[in-house]
């Protein structure tokens, strides 16, 4: 096990040096969300991220209402990752604010389109050599996604301080806290439990 974080531009200035001390092993970045908007901070942590000798791997946050929109966001965040990496972790991650969003489009977005937009997104982003992660909660799994359907590694968020033996065992990645203190970073932050090494993680469960 080994611990990191996971960033976007709301974390504004990160001292990488001091993140590193502090025994950060992997860093998150979101790469962008919704239809090719690439993070603020993005190119500037993951150029610090590489030059701090951190390990990363990145996240889009999804707003997809179909199927061919999830694969195109998948496709998003591979080109943007591709600069700077040509194999690394890729999650996607769809939740509250992506079932609001959809419905204010008209999309009604239930379990069988949940699961099948995290199954396109996750096999584009493993057919271009890149690890498929697929970002829920405690909420998602019950009522949006069949993990069963989906080839990817589950990062699990659930801010309590100890998880089950079953759900430790499912997921590759526990997000622990969304009001994590860690040096380097001015303010709150996400941090996370790694339960695999994703520099050396097969690109399919």
């Amino acid at each position: 096990m080994y611990l990191g974080v996971d960033l976007s531009y709301h974390n504004g200035e990160v001292d990488f040096s001091q993140l590193k001390e502090a025994g950060i092993k992997y860093v998150i970045l979101r790469a962008g969300f919704g239809q090719n908007n690439i993070d603020q901070g993005f190119e500037r942590y993951a150029r610090a991220c590489i030059d701090h000798d951190i390990s990363f791997g990145v996240y889009w946050f999804g707003y997809p209402l179909n199927t061919e929109m999830a694969r195109l966001e998948a496709r998003y965040a591979i080109e943007a990752v591709s600069k700077y990496r040509s194999r690394c972790a890729i999650a996607f991650d769809l939740e509250y604010d992506s079932i609001k969003y959809a419905a204010g489009k008209g999309v009604q977005i239930d379990r069988n389109q949940a699961t099948e937009m995290a199954r396109v997104f996750c096999k584009e982003v493993a057919s271009a050599g890149y690890i498929p992660i697929l970002y829920s909660n405690k909420d998602y799994l019950e009522n949006y996604f069949d993990l069963k359907m989906i080839d990817a590694y589950l990062w699990y968020a659930r801010y309590t301080s100890a998880l089950s033996d079953s759900e430790k065992s499912s997921c590759a990645i526990w997000q622990k806290s969304s009001s994590g203190k860690v040096p380097g970073i001015s303010g709150e932050v996400d941090v996370n439990e790694f339960y695999i090494d994703f520099e050396n993680a097969a690109p399919n469960q």
